[in-house]
């Protein structure tokens, strides 16, 4: 009987953990949205463009709120989903990377004529922004 005790506790911090680094995630953007700052991927942004046009700002923004409610949604998704872990991390990854990398191919058509970084230079300096302390 403790043995069965033991392995429940075991999962449910198994599926405790990819909640908290999520909801974690979610304060780490969303902090940046508080009135007076600067969105995270506005800073990242400002890495390779200081100064960037208005409207990327605006749009920084948006897009750091979405990454912001992503992050939510995974979270109480993975909370709710009786998939296995392994099933669970892999779909949240497939979403983020299908985000990260869908974004970065609507961007020009959202902003013709603007010169984007490409995507290792633009993993670059988020890299160099992350490591940052705001």
């Amino acid at each position: 009987m403790v043995e069965v005790i033991e392995s429940l506790n075991a999962m449910r911090l198994g599926r405790a953990v990819p909640v908290a680094v999520l909801a974690w995630l979610a304060i780490f953007f969303g902090r940046t949205l508080r009135a007076g700052q600067v969105a995270l991927i506005e800073r990242i942004a400002l890495v390779g463009d200081p100064e960037l046009p208005p409207a990327l700002c605006r749009y920084t923004r948006r897009l750091t709120a979405f990454w912001c409610a992503f992050f939510v949604v995974a979270a109480l998704l993975s909370l709710a989903a009786q998939l296995p872990l392994g099933w669970t991390s892999t779909l949240v990854w497939s979403g983020a990377i299908l985000l990260f990398v869908g974004e970065h191919r609507l961007r020009p058509q959202l902003f013709p004529g603007y010169e984007f970084p490409g995507l290792t230079q633009q993993l670059r300096h988020t890299w160099y922004v992350w490591r940052q302390r705001p």
